[in-house]
Formats: C-alpha cells, sequence, structure tokens
C-alpha cells in the first residue's frame, strides 16, 4: 500500500507546479461539496489524499522551487484539474 501511494504521491507532483501557478484548485471543503453533487473529478480528488510533508518532500525532489511546493501542498487544498486530481491533508 505504502509503495501505490509512493507512486501515486510521484504521478501528481508535476501537476502540483501547475496548480501552483493558478490552475484549478479549491478548499477541502468545495470538493467535498463538488463530489456530494456528482463531480468526478472532485471525488477524485478527495479520495488521493496525500499529506503535506510527502507532498513538500516530492516536490523538492522533483526539481519545484520552494515556493511552487509550498503553494501547491498547502494543507487542505484540493487540485481536481490537476493530471491526476489530489487534495493535500491537513
Amino acid at each position: 500500500m505504502r509503495l501505490v501511494l509512493c507512486i501515486v504521491i510521484l504521478a501528481l507532483l508535476p501537476a502540483s507546479a501547475l496548480a501552483a501557478k493558478g490552475g484549478g484548485s479549491m478548499s477541502l471543503s468545495q470538493a467535498q461539496a463538488a463530489a456530494a453533487k456528482g463531480d468526478q473529478k472532485a471525488s477524485a480528488a478527495v479520495a488521493t489524499t496525500t499529506d503535506r510533508q510527502t507532498c513538500m518532500n516530492e516536490c523538492a525532489n522533483r526539481g519545484h522551487s520552494k515556493g511552487e511546493c509550498t503553494s501547491a501542498c498547502r494543507p487542505g487544498l484540493c487540485h481536481p484539474g490537476a493530471e491526476q486530481p489530489y487534495c493535500v491533508s491537513k
């Protein structure tokens, strides 16, 4: 299970940099509300949640600036518009 989570996180990180530049992010509560209304991307983002520290570490490992990683890995932030939607836990 841990290996699967690491693979998912690695796949999500390029999308994190795009999200840091203003692409389609929302709060966790907004994503949960959208998922409850049937939004499949929001539902996928809520279902694919990573912790902030892991997000920050992997983002930095892939060469993104600290500012990009800090922006994309804010706790409670979801990126339903990412190639692989995800949320960052609080």
